[in-house]
């Protein structure tokens, strides 16, 4: 009797192990289409491994995902804000930068390292990319172009019974926009700045809420203007080159406006820590990251990689060019932080209110 209540709680406990270590030998958790996922097939002939790799569409979702009991992940993606968060829960460990010699070639954009140093986070991350947020348009909606010219993120705020507006369904890109628009900072706690934020939200009339698929929605014509990432709208126009169709939509970037930084950061429950550093390392070499970062449209945050890609964009798509520089000369740029949780907790509040 006693071997049987052994067997059964050794084998309940081998289930246990399996439903959180699972069978790969690196767990990664990242945004979706945000990776060349045929670099991972390379990594595992590489290395003989066996990757597990899983895609969120939002910052809350992947700082879920982290605190669940049936997956452990060994390297994630998070955003700047979202980093801050996971630092203050200790749930990510500093990078041992010796395990990623390819770092010693590279050295970070000035700017972004400057606005990520500001932050206190430097020794948890890894740069992935950086951009700003914007409003992709349709160059044929009539008088559009125009508006955003002359109102910037007044069209997107105050002409939803003109035009077929889209915003981001996430506290801090709705709300930091409507700081923006207000002329505040994206990571004001003033009560009033923020009542007056949810106040803009809420009178905007949009017609959508949505995440990655705003950019489609504009694409396709069921939408006039949305905010959306930078390299949403550099991936969106070489993909239209790629299948030949028109290119009727642009990105209009108002002043100011917020710029992010999304990172390679490691858990701290992480099983497989040398093997993630080794990840890292690989998406780091000059003919990966290449491939890359030419995929998913956003800036490289390394120097070397920048200027590859802007020389060659500048050079062969002139009309482009500026979008990729997500800290023009003269530019009024911000980072997002997370700040304290009760002021998380607001703006969570004061995105479903004005939604409903």
């Amino acid at each position: 009797m006693k071997k049987s209540i052994v067997l059964v709680i050794l084998v309940m406990l081998f289930a246990a192990m399996n439903s959180c270590s699972g069978n790969a030998d690196l767990y990664i958790l990242n945004w979706g289409d945000y990776m060349e996922e045929t670099l991972i097939d390379e990594f595992e002939s590489l290395y003989q491994v066996k990757v597990s790799y899983k895609t969120v569409g939002s910052n809350e979702e992947m700082a879920t995902e982290i605190k669940k009991n049936n997956v452990v992940y060994d390297l994630m993606f998070p955003s700047d804000y979202m980093i801050d968060k996971l630092i203050q829960e200790t749930l990510i460990q500093p990078i041992d930068f010796s395990l990623i010699p390819n770092l010693n070639d590279l050295a970070v954009v000035p700017k972004l390292a400057e606005l990520y140093d500001e932050s206190g986070f430097s020794d948890y991350v890894v740069p992935y990319a950086w951009g700003t947020i914007g409003i992709l348009y349709r160059t044929d909606v009539q008088g559009l172009d125009a508006c955003l010219e002359s109102d910037g993120w007044g069209c997107l705020f105050e002409q939803g019974d003109t035009y077929k507006s889209g915003m981001y369904n996430s506290p801090r890109d709705a709300v930091g926009a409507a700081l923006l628009y207000l002329g505040y900072s994206v990571n004001s706690e003033d009560a009033g700045e923020l009542a007056l934020a949810e106040e803009a939200l809420t009178n905007a009339n949009f017609f959508a809420w949505g995440e990655d698929n705003l950019k489609g929605r504009v694409i396709d014509g069921q939408l006039d203007m949305a905010l959306v990432y930078s390299g949403d709208y550099i991936s969106e126009y070489f993909t239209a080159i790629d299948d030949e169709r028109e290119i009727n939509f642009d990105f209009y970037v108002p002043e100011p406006t917020n710029v992010w930084m999304d990172a390679m950061v490691i858990p701290s429950i992480a099983q497989h820590i040398d093997l993630a550093h080794t990840f890292i390392n690989f998406l780091l070499g000059s003919e990966v990251a290449m491939t890359n970062f030419e995929y998913i449209g956003y800036a490289p945050p390394y120097v070397e990689y920048y200027d590859d890609l802007y020389e060659s964009m500048a050079e062969d798509y002139p009309g482009i060019a500026a979008m990729f520089d997500p800290y023009p000369d003269g530019g009024l740029r911000e980072m997002y932080v997370y700040g304290s949780n009760e002021r998380s907790e607001s703006i969570a509040n004061i995105l479903e209110r004005a939604k409903s």
